[in-house]
């Protein structure tokens, strides 16, 4: 793996930057290494905004971000072991205390944003959205990112397809800022508009779109079927979605437990929406665990 120099800002920073102690840091950067192409995809141009809106600093903060995340996620997930259900925070208080929080809530985007590279049941997704979604788009294509958070996937998304614009909306106000603040160390927030509301409450006035994402969004929702509903009605006849959830996998804000892949497609037919493309991982398990814990990713089609 290529060391980053001094005067060079890539997705290696992010990887230096771990707290070397901690159990996962070897497996971030298997990961990574892995496969590097399209970690690099993502992470570099995302190390450059980061360091241009924040400062050096920015590296540190996301790494206390993603350790603490990784220390909270293996608790989860033994807690889940053990009593077979998930057990999340009440809502009200995720949404005050999590996505109402600037202080709880950087840290948090920014974890979930290095999930993409240093968790192997999510590189693969990139991957699909890079090759299977982003470049299958119409020439000029307009693209809405349902629960957008920190910004990352829509941002590198117009680095991918410069004839693109996004419009990612979002129900947490501190996630629309640091969305903002990297669009803005971007060259594409004249591309890019960023708003907090509530995605399963659009009216939107721009009509339907050529493509929509929603990543890593069904999960967090106590009837996911709905968000299946919207990305149909906001989808263009012709359009692609890109659309992941977590199975298996409990989190503080996770409410809804997939356990089969076959339930999330369900939901898409079931909108009228049919899988062109698909893959699903696993993470590494403990022996003898009676989950396993896998990221599901879908290109949608109307059916």
């Amino acid at each position: 793996m290529t060391v980053a120099t001094v005067n060079t800002v890539s997705g290696i920073d992010f990887l230096e930057a771990l707290p070397i102690a901690e159990p996962f840091v070897a497996s971030a950067r298997e990961s990574y290494e892995a496969r590097q192409d399209i970690c690099s995809w993502f992470c570099d141009p995302l190390a450059r905004w980061a360091r241009a809106a924040y400062g050096e600093e920015i590296f540190a903060l996301a790494a206390r971000g993603y350790a603490e995340h990784c220390r909270h996620v293996d608790g989860a997930r033994q807690a889940y072991d053990r009593t077979a259900r998930y057990v999340p925070e009440d809502r009200s208080r995720v949404l005050d205390g999590l996505y109402g929080d600037d202080g709880a809530m950087a840290p948090y985007m920014w974890a979930t944003a290095l999930t993409y590279v240093f968790w192997p049941s999510m590189t693969s997704h990139l991957a699909l959205l890079r090759d299977a979604f982003l470049n299958r788009l119409p020439a000029a294509p307009r693209i809405l990112e349902l629960a957008c958070g920190h910004g990352a996937v829509g941002l590198v998304s117009l680095e991918q397809r410069p004839d693109a614009t996004l419009l990612g909306y979002d129900i947490s106000p501190p996630a629309i800022r640091i969305a903002h603040r990297l669009a803005g160390a971007s060259t594409h927030a004249g591309r890019a508009r960023f708003a907090v509301r509530d995605v399963l409450e659009l009216d939107l006035a721009e009509g339907r779109h050529d493509g929509v994402i929603a990543a890593m969004l069904a999960e967090h929702l106590p009837e996911p079927r709905s968000l299946f509903d919207s990305v149909a009605r906001y989808l263009a006849p012709e359009g692609l979605a890109f659309v992941s959830t977590a199975l298996e996998q409990p989190q503080r804000d996770h409410v809804y437990e997939f356990h089969h892949e076959s339930e999330a497609i369900a939901m898409a037919e079931a909108a009228g929406l049919r899988v062109a493309h698909m893959v699903c991982e696993a993470e590494p398990s403990a022996p003898g665990a009676r989950f396993t814990p896998r990221a599901l990713a879908m290109v949608l089609t109307h059916g």
